[in-house]
């Protein structure tokens, strides 16, 4: 009977372990050493939750803290994060003293040091917690300080950083921040790190004091142009993915405005690089755009920084190039290009219906969508179709188109509808083959007589609608005209012309979602361009550059032109060539460079002349596409033999980025047994290129413990879009740490 059953105790002890499901032994030994936790009866039903069946020692004794720190689940990491979230002071942390009463301060810190690596015998939470932010802190530091290391020696320095990790994506994770607030002064991270080269810390995340090392040192090198643009900013760009970037609103802010900073200054060899043999308006649509663009984004990032004292020695610097150098030079170019009446060969806003609607109406059922920004000049749109080519249902491609001139409103939105002859009255209305071009009524008279089935709407209007009002609006309709005015809007008022900058961002906004709405009602063709640009000075407009207005029978004008009869130019104002505008039978003259007319209206936001600013008007052809799928991706390892507690790991991207594939972003992490053992690493794949080119080198830190020889790991992968993350592939490497078993 002994060989084949078992032996019986009907004592209630004997008869927990049953229920627990663990050696009687254990149980009675467990017992003795912990009575105090034994005397709750709660608690003894909570132990048969989170026990593991047939469980060690040690598993029994993380069960017992899991349920006095209210873990869900007996595991160290939990045990240790609710215990360290209660306070690092033992005096006042409430979880602290209850394991002290009901079990052991002792045990407590052996199995914390066991679990972190801490081989102290007698430390405190304050002290693990310092440690344990020491090794995420070293995981990706380029150096090792002698007197930090000795204190903070670890074996488990992986899984001290992983722990970090992994608390940061919870909910609790304020709890934590606020202990890297106070412990990255207890290691004088200020001056650990202000003398040494920047890519020793450049990659670590840890304190928030580090990004605010790197904004001062990237500023002060900016300010005396000893700076590694491409190095710097391919930091920032890996800084903007870290966690105090997403988490603390003025560090994204400072690192956001230091790459546009950066683009700016990039920039600058443009204009040192401008060819005088090649017209004026081919080499702003080319790259010269750029330069206004960098410094439009760099503006409204510093205007909107709460703390932007920090830069402004930088911004003043900055703003002093761009007008007094980049502005003055393309004011010089523009009167060049007058004199020599140089436009080149760029298709001409006069020709736009002509040559890019009239052809689809005529041989092609599709509907076409026209959307004219008022004011969205040309580097603002080649932002736009940036931000639009990124779609998976769309392709986007952008042309500039040189405007027709005098660049203001009335003449271009005439200019934009079907027309063989524009003339002006003299109350400044004007005409396309003799019918007025002014309001909607208008418009759409001119649109029907070139195409029955046109039809025309404000913004505001069409942004409101339902599917089914506009299944009603738009149907028998071919050609549909959309109105938006956001920029001009801010910039022809004295009041809100500083807003002009920030209104291109709205403006923007506004077209992005249109082109959602469009899409969603099944467009295929859009088509996004502008009446005029504009020209931007942000800082106050010097009295050199305010001239005598130009005198006679005055049609219409403003700061920068006029157009009337019997015209007298004065020195400050030309003539405008009749090569740059197809406005007939009025005299027109636009004032020189960057003047302006004395008289009333905007003085910083200015419009009706002939810089590129606001002559070059973007064409943006937007193409609904079938839904491009992400690029695949691929271990790139011919033998999976992960040999260290470091992994590299290169990944291949299947195929180019282009409109059939789009960019993927990814998850990695190591599984063992169902179990992560190395830190998540987020890698987006965008790559562009041949075979060779497109390969990423991920590192992966597994966690310190023994691995057996042979045994087998995972590498999940998963798709990450916005919130949702959704599995993508697996792949099985083999563990072969030699080193581990001696």
């Amino acid at each position: 009977m002994e060989l084949y059953g078992t032996e019986f105790k009907a004592d209630t002890t004997a008869l927990f372990a049953e229920q627990l499901q663990v050696s009687d032994t254990l149980l009675r030994d467990m017992m003795q050493k912990y009575p105090e936790f034994f005397k709750s009866v709660e608690r003894k039903e909570k132990l048969k939750k989170v026990l593991k069946p047939q469980a060690s020692e040690r598993e029994f004794e993380y069960a017992m803290l899991a349920i006095l720190t209210g873990a869900q689940v007996a595991d160290m990491d939990k045990i240790a994060q609710n215990l360290l979230m209660a306070g690092l002071l033992e005096d006042s942390n409430e979880l602290y003293k209850s394991i002290v009463k009901r079990f052991s301060k002792e045990q407590l810190f052996v199995l914390l040091g066991q679990y972190f690596g801490v081989h102290i015998e007698a430390y405190t939470l304050q002290h693990l917690m310092e440690h344990i932010l020491y090794a995420h802190f070293q995981r990706y530091a380029q150096f090792e300080d002698a007197t930090l290391q000795k204190k903070y020696e670890t074996t488990r320095a992986n899984a001290s950083a992983l722990f970090v990790d992994d608390w940061l994506q919870t909910k609790d994770r304020e709890v934590l921040e606020q202990y890297m607030q106070e412990i990255e002064w207890a290691f004088s991270i200020v001056e650990l790190l202000n003398d040494r080269p920047v890519e020793h810390y450049a990659n670590i995340s840890t304190f928030p004091i580090i990004d605010v090392l790197l904004i001062e040192k990237l500023t002060t090198e900016l300010l005396h142009q000893t700076s590694n643009l491409e190095e710097w900013k391919e930091i920032l760009q890996k800084r903007l993915n870290m966690h105090w970037a997403n988490r603390n609103e003025r560090i994204r802010g400072l690192l956001t405005v230091l790459v546009h900073v950066i683009d700016l200054t990039m920039h600058k060899t443009l204009l040192k690089q401008y060819d005088t043999r090649i017209p004026l308006y081919v080499q702003y649509a080319s790259d010269l755009y750029l330069i206004d663009q960098a410094y439009r984004r760099f503006i409204v990032g510093y205007m909107q920084l709460e703390n932007r004292e920090v830069l402004d020695e930088l911004a003043e610097k900055l703003t002093n190039w761009y007008e007094n150098k980049y502005i003055s030079k393309v004011a010089e170019e523009t009167n060049f290009t007058l004199e020599q009446e140089e436009l080149g060969k760029l298709p001409k806003q006069a020709t736009f219906y002509k040559e890019n609607i009239e052809p689809i109406m005529q041989k092609e059922s599709t509907r076409v969508f026209v959307i004219i920004s008022d004011a969205l000049r040309f580097e603002a749109g080649a932002e736009l179709r940036e931000r639009l080519d990124a779609r998976a249902n769309g392709s986007a491609t952008i042309s500039p188109l040189v405007a027709n001139m005098p660049t203001y409103t009335q003449l271009g939105m005439a200019s934009l509808l079907p027309h063989k002859k524009l003339t002006i009255a003299p109350n400044g209305t004007v005409l396309a083959d003799g019918e007025p071009t002014n309001g909607l009524t208008n418009r759409i008279k001119i649109l029907q007589k070139s195409e029955p089935e046109a039809i025309a709407f404000r913004f505001d209007e069409i942004s409101s609608w339902s599917r089914a009002t506009a299944d009603e609006q738009l149907k028998g309709k071919r050609l549909v005209y959309v109105y938006h005015d956001v920029i001009d809007a801010a910039g022809d008022s004295v009041k809100s012309e500083r807003e002009t900058y920030a209104a291109v961002e709205r403006a923007m906004d506004d077209l992005a979602k249109l082109v959602d709405l469009l899409s969603r009602w099944q467009a295929k063709r859009i088509f996004i361009t502008a009446d005029h640009g504009f020209l931007y000075q942000n800082s106050k407009v010097e009295n050199a550059e305010k001239v005598v207005s130009v005198e006679g029978e005055k049609f219409d004008g403003n700061r920068r032109f006029v157009v009337g009869k019997n015209l007298v130019i004065g020195a400050g104002a030309i003539a405008l060539p009749e090569t740059f505008t197809t406005l007939q039978d009025a005299e027109k003259a636009i004032a020189k460079g960057i003047n302006r007319f004395v008289g009333g209206g905007s003085l910083q936001f200015v419009h009706g002349g002939a810089t590129p600013q606001e002559a070059i008007t973007p064409l943006i052809d937007y193409r609904r596409t079938s839904q491009a799928t992400p690029v695949e991706i691929s271990v790139a390892m011919p033998s999976r033999v992960i040999k260290n507690f470091r992994v590299e790991v290169p990944m291949y991207q299947e195929h180019s980025i282009s409109t059939e594939s789009m960019a993927h972003t990814v998850r990695f992490a190591f599984y063992l047994e169902g179990e992560r053992i190395s830190n998540e690493v987020d890698y987006t794949f965008n790559m562009q290129g041949q075979n060779h080119e497109r390969t990423a080198k991920l590192i992966f830190d597994l966690t310190e413990q023994y691995y057996k020889a042979g045994q087998k790991c995972t590498l999940k992968m998963a798709t990450v879009e916005g919130n949702k993350v959704t599995p993508y592939s697996e792949a099985e490497f083999t563990i072969h740490m030699y080193n581990a078993l001696y």
